[in-house]
């Protein structure tokens, strides 16, 4: 069978805005466009995903399951392109994160969730140590990313060669 990722987004937007013509405004395509779209997705699934006998389309039981595996693709789709950018352009795949103990990490829960929500493929590590143990981490090269207290003074950034290597 095939379709195209257009006709797949238009159908979800059809069906989530109730309307062909809602959802073209949205997607910035014509309302004929939207149903030829919808028109050739039923045809290649050999499915009827919208009765059209009303002023406004519905979704038939058919298309109301098809919906969620056609969410499912869109949302595979999405994470592969990200995947392909991540990869293209050389984000690392593990990062480490290291707060001061006087942090209280719970606050950032759902800061962490939604990070690994949204990067999926991204190890991600999240340590916990004293000031100096954060800066001496950065230093190696063992965390990424630090969070400490207010210093008056601050190692050079010169002290950091792993981050150095990595501005270059």
């Amino acid at each position: 069978m095939r379709y195209s990722p257009e006709a797949l987004v238009a159908f979800v937007e059809a069906a989530a805005l109730g309307s062909f013509s809602a959802a073209a405004r949205k997607l910035r395509k014509s309302q004929s466009t939207i149903s030829t779209a919808i028109s050739n997705l039923e045809a290649d699934l050999g499915l009827v995903l919208f009765d059209r006998e009303a002023r406004h389309p519905v979704l038939t039981s058919q298309g109301l399951r098809v919906l969620n595996q056609v969410k499912d693709i869109l949302a595979a789709s999405q994470r592969l392109d990200e995947l392909a950018i991540r990869l293209s352009t050389h984000v690392e795949p593990r990062l480490t994160f290291v707060l001061s103990d006087i942090y209280q990490p719970t606050r950032h829960e759902e800061i962490l969730f939604n990070f690994e929500q949204r990067y999926p493929d991204i190890e991600f590590e999240c340590l916990l140590a004293e000031d100096e143990d954060v800066i001496d981490l950065l230093q190696s090269g063992r965390a990424s990313i630090g969070f400490i207290e207010a210093q008056k003074n601050y190692p050079p950034i010169s002290a950091f060669p792993e981050c150095m290597s990595r501005l270059k």
